[in-house]
């Protein structure tokens, strides 16, 4: 009795029931990379939106995701989230799935082409421009890329001129992307806060290291926050029109560019503008109130207490001091200590009362807590009232627009 072999036209059914399963398959795996790569998108955009996550230039911001996300390098012309964009990408592939027909096919492997070399330029800026790395942002580009390979797999055997063009205009378009966000427009690199709450602030009193002694008093948030300018650390005429305070640290970069920006400013408008400068070391060793995920500074606790010390010895010299410290932080402890040692003498410097030191010190970093509640990029410059700049303006003429504004410079 002969054996009976399927016939080719069983052979045809059973061939294309495999390739609807598969298809079946490839969808719901496609479907299930963009529903966790897009909720990812969609969660790192309302970070964005909500300002939780922001682009204020300044130190003091956590590791990871806040310096990738906070960079000019996570928005386009300054605004758009590009997580908002790869999240509408997901969306239209989700979305394709459902639709039988060759342009939403043909959309789909554009739409790969486009994830994977995003993923790709968003990576290498992690690891070479940026050297930081978002945990995930670096989860949404590895589903993006398994997504990308998923659905290119058979694409390349069925229409290779197709599948080349698409890959070549994705390309293009990424790179236009890179381009506008270095050369487009830029997003603002400082905020302007009018609703912080010093809750930590003492009262005038003489035991209070901000307002002790006699002469000027400078008052801020409604008379809640006051300084007494004659005996703070200050550049500057103790009879200048206008009077700023200035929380900073001399570790870090951020706060030397503005520093930069103010003497500048102070050299155009030398009468009329006075800065109160108080140091909060970036430093959990006499700062508790650092953020988690924030670093410590190495030597910002030490540079700080030699930089008061110097004040308290001889405020004279004191402006030499501050700006030689800005430029020089990296250099060993001791050579601070011999420069100021240097600037003012070691029997000025010897009889500064160390308590007064610790006192002030202190009274910095208890503000410090009440305005890292709304961010804790440094520096912070309490301009008028309740006004406060966080973060680096862009450049001195951006500096200057925004106190001529507040101020009436």
């Amino acid at each position: 009795m002969k054996k009976a072999y399927p016939s080719k036209r069983t052979h045809s059914k059973l061939r294309m029931i495999r390739e609807r399963q598969n298809k079946s398959l490839k969808d719901w795996l496609v479907f299930l990379l963009c529903l966790i790569a897009g909720g990812l998108s969609l969660w790192l955009t309302v970070q964005k939106v909500t300002g939780r996550i922001n682009t204020l230039i300044g130190c003091g911001n956590a590791d990871g995701c806040e310096n990738v996300l906070g960079g000019k390098w996570a928005v386009v012309f300054g605004i758009i989230p590009v997580s908002a964009i790869s999240f509408v990408l997901y969306l239209g592939v989700m979305v394709s799935i459902f639709m039988d027909s060759t342009a939403a096919r043909w959309f789909r492997v554009f739409a790969a082409f486009l994830i994977l070399f995003a993923a790709v330029w968003f990576t290498s800026l992690q690891f070479v421009v940026i050297e930081t790395v978002c945990v995930y942002c670096m989860t949404m580009h590895s589903l993006g890329v398994l997504l990308a390979l998923v659905i290119l797999f058979d694409e390349q055997k069925k229409s290779r001129r197709v599948t080349w063009y698409f890959s070549c205009v994705a390309a293009l378009l990424v790179a236009g992307l890179a381009l506008i966000q270095h050369f487009g427009p830029q997003a603002n690199t400082h905020r302007i806060d009018s609703d912080v709450r010093l809750r930590l602030a003492a009262p005038i009193t003489a035991n209070n290291p901000h307002t002790r002694g006699s002469g000027r008093l400078v008052s801020f948030f409604d008379g809640k926050k006051s300084y007494r300018l004659n005996t703070l650390p200050h550049l500057g005429s103790v009879n200048a029109t206008y009077v700023i305070v200035k929380y900073f640290d001399y570790t870090c970069e951020s706060c030397g560019q503005i520093h930069e920006q103010l003497m500048k400013l102070q050299a155009d408008h030398a009468t009329d503008l006075t800065v109160i400068v108080l140091p909060v070391p970036l430093n959990r060793s006499c700062n508790p109130h650092l953020p988690l995920g924030v670093k410590d500074h190495s030597n910002a606790c030490d540079l700080a207490r030699i930089a008061l010390r110097v004040w308290l010895a001889d405020p004279e010299n004191f402006p030499s001091f501050h700006n030689w410290l800005f430029k020089y932080y990296q250099q060993p402890l001791e050579v601070a200590e011999a420069k100021a040692y240097s600037l003012v003498g070691e029997v000025k410097m010897n009889t500064v009362d160390e308590e007064v030191v610790e006192a002030l010190l202190r009274q910095n970093v208890s503000d410090y807590a009440s305005l890292v509640k709304k961010t804790p990029v440094m520096p912070k410059l309490l301009l008028k009232g309740s006004t406060i700049l966080q973060g680096v303006p862009r450049n001195g003429a951006s500096l200057e627009a925004l106190l001529i504004k507040h101020l009436e410079l």
